[in-house]
Protein backbone atom coordinates (compact mmCIF):
# COMPACT_ATOMS: atom_id res chain seq x y z
CA UNK A 1 0.00 0.00 0.00
CA UNK A 2 1.67 3.28 -1.13
CA UNK A 3 1.78 5.75 2.21
CA UNK A 4 2.42 9.53 2.04
CA UNK A 5 4.92 8.74 4.71
CA UNK A 6 8.41 8.27 5.06
CA UNK A 7 9.35 4.37 6.01
CA UNK A 8 10.61 4.86 9.50
CA UNK A 9 7.72 2.01 10.85
CA UNK A 10 7.41 -1.95 9.67
CA UNK A 11 3.29 -1.58 10.71
CA UNK A 12 1.44 -4.55 11.38
CA UNK A 13 -1.86 -5.43 8.67
CA UNK A 14 -4.04 -3.63 11.16
CA UNK A 15 -6.17 -0.14 10.79
CA UNK A 16 -7.38 0.90 14.14
CA UNK A 17 -10.09 3.38 14.76
CA UNK A 18 -11.36 3.27 18.15
CA UNK A 19 -10.65 2.05 21.53
CA UNK A 20 -12.99 1.75 24.61
CA UNK A 21 -11.42 0.30 28.02
CA UNK A 22 -8.53 -1.99 27.54
CA UNK A 23 -9.38 -2.90 23.76
CA UNK A 24 -9.19 -1.17 20.65
CA UNK A 25 -11.43 -2.18 16.98
CA UNK A 26 -10.11 -2.20 13.86
CA UNK A 27 -11.47 -0.96 10.41
CA UNK A 28 -13.23 -4.25 10.09
CA UNK A 29 -15.00 -3.82 13.73
CA UNK A 30 -13.21 -6.64 15.09
CA UNK A 31 -12.24 -6.23 18.92
CA UNK A 32 -8.69 -6.48 20.48
CA UNK A 33 -7.43 -6.82 23.77
CA UNK A 34 -4.63 -4.33 24.02
CA UNK A 35 -1.54 -5.53 26.08
CA UNK A 36 0.96 -3.06 24.06
CA UNK A 37 -1.45 0.57 24.96
CA UNK A 38 0.87 2.83 22.70
CA UNK A 39 3.69 0.77 24.43
CA UNK A 40 3.49 1.29 27.56
CA UNK A 41 1.67 5.56 27.07
CA UNK A 42 -2.12 4.76 27.64
CA UNK A 43 -1.46 3.49 31.86
CA UNK A 44 -5.34 3.66 31.68
CA UNK A 45 -6.69 1.60 28.82
CA UNK A 46 -8.55 4.11 25.83
CA UNK A 47 -11.19 6.58 26.83
CA UNK A 48 -10.91 6.62 30.45
CA UNK A 49 -13.52 8.35 31.41
CA UNK A 50 -12.26 10.83 34.04
CA UNK A 51 -9.30 11.58 31.32
CA UNK A 52 -11.68 12.13 28.88
CA UNK A 53 -13.16 14.82 30.98
CA UNK A 54 -10.41 16.54 31.96
CA UNK A 55 -9.34 16.92 28.00
CA UNK A 56 -12.48 17.84 26.93
CA UNK A 57 -12.78 20.61 29.95
CA UNK A 58 -9.47 22.32 28.92
CA UNK A 59 -10.38 22.28 25.64
CA UNK A 60 -13.00 24.31 26.48
CA UNK A 61 -10.72 26.76 27.94
CA UNK A 62 -7.37 27.16 27.00
CA UNK A 63 -5.41 24.97 24.03
CA UNK A 64 -1.79 26.67 24.02
CA UNK A 65 -0.42 29.93 25.42
CA UNK A 66 3.88 29.09 25.73
CA UNK A 67 5.87 28.95 28.67
CA UNK A 68 6.13 32.94 28.75
CA UNK A 69 3.26 32.69 31.20
CA UNK A 70 2.22 30.75 33.86
CA UNK A 71 -0.94 28.58 33.66
CA UNK A 72 -2.92 26.51 36.42
CA UNK A 73 -3.28 23.34 35.28
CA UNK A 74 0.29 23.00 34.26
CA UNK A 75 1.60 24.68 37.59
CA UNK A 76 -1.26 21.33 39.68
CA UNK A 77 0.28 18.55 37.09
CA UNK A 78 4.01 19.32 38.07
CA UNK A 79 3.29 19.88 41.72
CA UNK A 80 1.94 16.84 41.80
CA UNK A 81 4.48 15.02 40.32
CA UNK A 82 7.20 16.16 42.17
CA UNK A 83 5.12 14.95 45.35
CA UNK A 84 5.16 12.00 43.97
CA UNK A 85 8.60 12.12 43.61
CA UNK A 86 9.78 13.69 46.60
CA UNK A 87 10.01 17.27 45.95
CA UNK A 88 12.35 18.93 43.69
CA UNK A 89 11.80 20.83 40.33
CA UNK A 90 10.38 19.75 36.61
CA UNK A 91 10.67 20.23 33.09
CA UNK A 92 7.66 19.54 31.10
CA UNK A 93 8.39 18.23 27.31
CA UNK A 94 6.78 16.21 24.90
CA UNK A 95 8.35 12.74 24.78
CA UNK A 96 10.74 10.95 26.45
CA UNK A 97 13.93 11.41 23.96
CA UNK A 98 13.56 15.25 24.84
CA UNK A 99 13.52 14.08 28.72
CA UNK A 100 16.78 12.56 27.97
CA UNK A 101 18.16 15.03 26.13
CA UNK A 102 16.87 17.66 29.33
CA UNK A 103 18.62 15.59 31.59
CA UNK A 104 22.25 15.77 29.57
CA UNK A 105 21.81 19.39 29.05
CA UNK A 106 20.82 19.38 33.15
CA UNK A 107 23.96 17.52 33.95
CA UNK A 108 26.47 19.17 31.95
CA UNK A 109 25.19 22.46 33.48
CA UNK A 110 25.29 21.17 36.99
CA UNK A 111 28.86 20.38 36.76
CA UNK A 112 29.85 23.49 34.83
CA UNK A 113 28.30 25.86 37.33
CA UNK A 114 30.17 23.70 40.27
CA UNK A 115 33.25 25.09 37.96
CA UNK A 116 33.70 21.30 37.51
CA UNK A 117 32.85 20.98 33.69
CA UNK A 118 32.41 17.26 32.92
CA UNK A 119 31.22 15.33 30.09
CA UNK A 120 31.29 11.50 30.46
CA UNK A 121 27.94 9.17 30.20
CA UNK A 122 28.23 5.91 31.15
CA UNK A 123 25.64 4.25 29.86
CA UNK A 124 24.50 0.12 30.32
CA UNK A 125 24.55 -2.38 27.42
CA UNK A 126 21.42 -3.05 26.16
CA UNK A 127 19.77 0.28 26.59
CA UNK A 128 17.49 2.57 24.63
CA UNK A 129 16.87 6.20 25.68
CA UNK A 130 15.66 7.78 22.25
CA UNK A 131 16.14 8.25 18.78
CA UNK A 132 17.41 12.39 18.91
CA UNK A 133 20.74 12.72 18.38
CA UNK A 134 22.34 12.46 21.73
CA UNK A 135 19.60 9.71 23.00
CA UNK A 136 20.42 8.02 20.28
CA UNK A 137 24.14 8.28 20.79
CA UNK A 138 23.50 6.64 24.32
CA UNK A 139 21.61 3.83 22.64
CA UNK A 140 24.42 1.57 22.14
CA UNK A 141 22.95 -0.41 19.51
CA UNK A 142 23.98 -1.11 15.93
CA UNK A 143 20.73 -1.36 14.31
CA UNK A 144 19.52 1.85 15.62
CA UNK A 145 23.09 3.92 14.71
CA UNK A 146 24.12 2.80 11.79
CA UNK A 147 24.19 5.35 9.18
CA UNK A 148 23.91 8.31 11.80
CA UNK A 149 27.43 8.68 12.81
CA UNK A 150 29.58 10.85 13.52
CA UNK A 151 27.90 10.27 16.87
CA UNK A 152 28.21 12.42 20.25
CA UNK A 153 31.24 11.63 22.16
CA UNK A 154 32.02 11.05 25.41
CA UNK A 155 29.49 7.87 25.79
CA UNK A 156 31.03 4.90 27.32
CA UNK A 157 28.88 1.21 27.28
CA UNK A 158 29.53 -1.10 30.24
CA UNK A 159 28.72 -4.13 31.12
CA UNK A 160 25.98 -4.35 34.42
CA UNK A 161 28.46 -5.88 35.96
CA UNK A 162 31.22 -3.34 35.43
CA UNK A 163 28.91 -0.14 35.18
CA UNK A 164 30.06 0.90 38.73
CA UNK A 165 33.70 0.00 38.93
CA UNK A 166 33.85 2.78 35.40
CA UNK A 167 32.20 5.79 37.49
CA UNK A 168 35.58 8.17 38.56
CA UNK A 169 36.01 12.00 38.77
CA UNK A 170 35.96 12.08 34.84
CA UNK A 171 32.49 10.66 35.06
CA UNK A 172 28.98 13.28 34.58
CA UNK A 173 26.34 10.62 35.15
CA UNK A 174 24.84 7.25 34.72
CA UNK A 175 22.19 6.82 32.61
CA UNK A 176 20.02 3.35 33.14
CA UNK A 177 16.83 2.30 32.36
CA UNK A 178 15.61 0.46 36.25
CA UNK A 179 14.25 -2.03 33.77
CA UNK A 180 15.87 -2.16 29.99
CA UNK A 181 12.43 -2.06 27.57
CA UNK A 182 14.03 -2.58 24.23
CA UNK A 183 16.66 -4.98 26.25
CA UNK A 184 14.19 -7.43 26.74
CA UNK A 185 12.30 -5.95 29.68
CA UNK A 186 15.63 -6.64 31.77
CA UNK A 187 15.48 -5.58 35.59
CA UNK A 188 19.20 -3.43 36.38
CA UNK A 189 20.23 -5.02 39.68
CA UNK A 190 23.17 -2.76 40.48
CA UNK A 191 21.09 0.13 41.13
CA UNK A 192 22.78 0.56 44.89
CA UNK A 193 26.11 0.01 43.35
CA UNK A 194 25.93 2.92 41.11
CA UNK A 195 24.35 5.20 43.34
CA UNK A 196 27.17 4.47 46.03
CA UNK A 197 30.11 4.85 43.01
CA UNK A 198 28.05 8.22 41.89
CA UNK A 199 28.42 9.58 45.10
CA UNK A 200 31.89 8.64 45.84
CA UNK A 201 32.88 10.23 42.65
CA UNK A 202 30.58 13.31 42.56
CA UNK A 203 28.88 11.77 39.49
CA UNK A 204 24.93 11.86 38.94
CA UNK A 205 22.71 8.91 38.55
CA UNK A 206 19.97 9.40 36.29
CA UNK A 207 16.79 7.09 35.93
CA UNK A 208 15.14 6.80 32.30
CA UNK A 209 11.86 5.50 33.65
CA UNK A 210 10.64 6.35 30.78
CA UNK A 211 8.58 3.16 30.03
CA UNK A 212 8.78 1.55 33.72
CA UNK A 213 8.01 4.35 35.45
CA UNK A 214 4.58 5.49 36.83
CA UNK A 215 3.93 2.35 38.84
CA UNK A 216 4.00 -0.04 35.75
CA UNK A 217 6.95 -1.97 37.36
CA UNK A 218 4.60 -2.67 40.38
CA UNK A 219 6.51 0.05 42.54
CA UNK A 220 5.96 3.88 42.33
CA UNK A 221 9.49 4.71 43.14
CA UNK A 222 12.32 2.83 42.30
CA UNK A 223 15.16 2.93 44.77
CA UNK A 224 17.79 3.88 45.48
CA UNK A 225 16.52 7.51 44.39
CA UNK A 226 18.92 9.33 41.67
CA UNK A 227 20.04 12.55 41.27
CA UNK A 228 17.30 13.19 38.06
CA UNK A 229 14.39 10.64 36.59
CA UNK A 230 13.36 10.80 32.67
CA UNK A 231 9.29 10.67 32.47
CA UNK A 232 7.02 10.22 29.15
CA UNK A 233 4.69 7.33 28.13
CA UNK A 234 2.48 6.87 30.64
CA UNK A 235 2.63 10.21 31.80
CA UNK A 236 0.26 12.05 29.72
CA UNK A 237 -2.69 9.78 29.71
CA UNK A 238 -2.42 9.31 26.41
CA UNK A 239 -1.38 12.72 25.36
CA UNK A 240 2.32 13.64 24.74
CA UNK A 241 4.08 14.20 27.72
CA UNK A 242 7.47 14.26 28.93
CA UNK A 243 9.46 15.68 32.09
CA UNK A 244 12.86 15.87 33.48
CA UNK A 245 12.89 15.80 37.11
CA UNK A 246 15.47 17.29 39.59
CA UNK A 247 16.72 16.54 43.08
CA UNK A 248 16.74 20.13 45.01
CA UNK A 249 21.05 19.87 44.99
CA UNK A 250 20.54 19.53 40.70
CA UNK A 251 17.34 21.44 39.79
CA UNK A 252 19.32 25.25 40.67
CA UNK A 253 21.26 24.66 37.72
CA UNK A 254 19.09 25.47 35.27
CA UNK A 255 18.74 29.13 34.87
CA UNK A 256 16.77 31.12 32.92
CA UNK A 257 17.47 30.85 28.79
CA UNK A 258 19.05 27.73 29.68
CA UNK A 259 16.40 25.07 28.06
CA UNK A 260 13.64 25.44 27.06
CA UNK A 261 10.32 23.79 24.81
CA UNK A 262 7.55 26.28 22.88
CA UNK A 263 5.29 22.92 23.26
CA UNK A 264 6.35 21.89 26.41
CA UNK A 265 3.67 20.93 29.59
CA UNK A 266 0.68 22.07 27.11
CA UNK A 267 -2.21 22.46 28.89
CA UNK A 268 -4.09 20.26 27.34
CA UNK A 269 -1.24 17.49 27.64
CA UNK A 270 -0.69 18.41 31.49
CA UNK A 271 -5.00 18.36 32.24
CA UNK A 272 -4.52 15.02 30.76
CA UNK A 273 -1.65 13.83 33.09
CA UNK A 274 -3.12 15.29 35.63
CA UNK A 275 -5.96 13.48 36.09
CA UNK A 276 -3.97 10.65 35.03
CA UNK A 277 -1.44 11.05 38.09
CA UNK A 278 -4.53 11.30 40.53
CA UNK A 279 -6.30 7.95 39.18
CA UNK A 280 -2.96 6.46 39.29
CA UNK A 281 -2.60 7.73 43.41
CA UNK A 282 -6.02 7.35 44.65
CA UNK A 283 -6.38 3.70 43.40
CA UNK A 284 -2.71 2.85 44.39
CA UNK A 285 -2.56 1.47 40.32
CA UNK A 286 1.14 0.84 41.43
CA UNK A 287 0.37 -2.43 43.51
CA UNK A 288 -1.89 -3.34 41.34
CA UNK A 289 0.79 -3.92 38.96
CA UNK A 290 2.41 -5.56 41.03
CA UNK A 291 -0.65 -8.09 41.47
CA UNK A 292 -1.42 -8.45 38.06
CA UNK A 293 2.07 -8.58 36.77
CA UNK A 294 2.62 -11.91 39.17
CA UNK A 295 -0.31 -13.51 37.52
CA UNK A 296 0.67 -12.97 34.10
CA UNK A 297 4.07 -14.21 34.84
CA UNK A 298 2.78 -17.53 36.31
CA UNK A 299 0.35 -17.76 33.27
CA UNK A 300 3.61 -17.20 30.62
CA UNK A 301 5.72 -19.36 33.04
CA UNK A 302 3.32 -22.06 32.83
CA UNK A 303 3.18 -21.71 29.45
CA UNK A 304 6.56 -22.73 28.72
CA UNK A 305 8.53 -19.05 28.67
CA UNK A 306 11.37 -17.65 30.14
CA UNK A 307 10.11 -14.75 31.54
CA UNK A 308 11.66 -11.23 32.99
CA UNK A 309 10.31 -8.18 34.17
CA UNK A 310 8.55 -6.39 36.87
CA UNK A 311 4.77 -5.76 37.36
CA UNK A 312 3.38 -5.29 33.84
CA UNK A 313 6.02 -4.81 32.00
CA UNK A 314 7.11 -8.26 30.90
CA UNK A 315 9.12 -10.49 28.21
CA UNK A 316 8.43 -13.67 27.51
CA UNK A 317 11.22 -15.27 26.20
CA UNK A 318 10.61 -18.68 23.28
CA UNK A 319 13.41 -19.48 21.55
CA UNK A 320 12.13 -18.26 18.79
CA UNK A 321 11.86 -15.17 16.90
CA UNK A 322 8.76 -13.22 18.07
CA UNK A 323 7.44 -12.37 15.20
CA UNK A 324 5.41 -15.51 14.34
CA UNK A 325 3.84 -15.27 18.19
CA UNK A 326 2.71 -11.86 17.84
CA UNK A 327 1.18 -12.12 14.51
CA UNK A 328 -1.04 -15.09 15.92
CA UNK A 329 -1.81 -13.54 19.03
CA UNK A 330 -3.24 -10.47 16.93
CA UNK A 331 -5.29 -13.41 15.10
CA UNK A 332 -6.20 -14.84 18.37
CA UNK A 333 -7.48 -10.96 19.44
CA UNK A 334 -4.42 -9.82 21.71
CA UNK A 335 -1.68 -7.54 20.59
CA UNK A 336 1.03 -7.41 21.72
CA UNK A 337 4.77 -6.37 20.69
CA UNK A 338 8.58 -7.45 20.75
CA UNK A 339 10.72 -6.51 23.55
CA UNK A 340 14.21 -7.35 21.57
CA UNK A 341 16.04 -10.94 20.57
CA UNK A 342 13.18 -13.66 21.41
CA UNK A 343 10.95 -11.84 23.61
CA UNK A 344 7.17 -10.98 22.91
CA UNK A 345 6.55 -8.01 25.51
CA UNK A 346 3.69 -7.27 27.40
CA UNK A 347 2.60 -4.31 28.45
CA UNK A 348 -1.23 -4.00 29.82
CA UNK A 349 -3.28 -1.00 31.06
CA UNK A 350 -2.56 -0.64 34.85
CA UNK A 351 -6.34 -1.50 35.57
CA UNK A 352 -6.70 -4.47 33.53
CA UNK A 353 -8.72 -6.84 35.24
CA UNK A 354 -7.78 -10.49 35.67
CA UNK A 355 -10.04 -11.82 33.42
CA UNK A 356 -8.01 -9.52 30.52
CA UNK A 357 -4.35 -11.04 32.26
CA UNK A 358 -6.19 -14.50 32.16
CA UNK A 359 -7.10 -13.77 28.07
CA UNK A 360 -3.56 -12.57 26.85
CA UNK A 361 -1.78 -15.94 28.71
CA UNK A 362 -4.14 -18.21 26.82
CA UNK A 363 -3.81 -16.11 23.55
CA UNK A 364 0.10 -16.21 23.96
CA UNK A 365 0.15 -20.12 25.01
CA UNK A 366 -2.26 -21.15 21.66
CA UNK A 367 -0.19 -18.75 19.54
CA UNK A 368 3.23 -19.96 20.28
CA UNK A 369 1.95 -23.68 20.22
CA UNK A 370 0.71 -22.44 16.65
CA UNK A 371 4.22 -21.10 15.70
CA UNK A 372 6.34 -23.87 16.74
CA UNK A 373 4.20 -26.25 14.71
CA UNK A 374 4.05 -24.26 11.47
CA UNK A 375 6.05 -25.95 8.69
CA UNK A 376 9.53 -24.48 8.92
CA UNK A 377 9.53 -23.04 12.46
CA UNK A 378 12.87 -22.34 13.66
CA UNK A 379 11.45 -23.97 16.73
CA UNK A 380 11.52 -27.13 15.38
Amino acid sequence: MTTPFLHTYARYPLELVQGEGRRVQDVEGRWYLDAICGIAVNALGHRHPRVQAAIHAQVDRLLHVSNLYHVDVQRRFAQTLTRMYGGGAVFLCNSGTEANESSVKLVRKYHWRRGDPRAEIIVLKDAFHGRTFMALSMTPRARYQEGFGPLAEGIRVAAHEDAAGMVSEKTAAVFVEPIQGEGGCRPVTVLPELREACDAHGALLVYDEIQCGLGRSGELLHEPRPDITSLAKALGGGLPLGATLASPKVAEAFQPGDHGSTFGGNPVACAAGLATLEIILEENLATRCATLGARLRMGLEAAGADVSGQGLMLGARTGMAPTPIIHRMRDRGVLVCPAGGDAVRFLPAFNSTEEEIDDMIAAFAGAWEDARSAPGSSAE
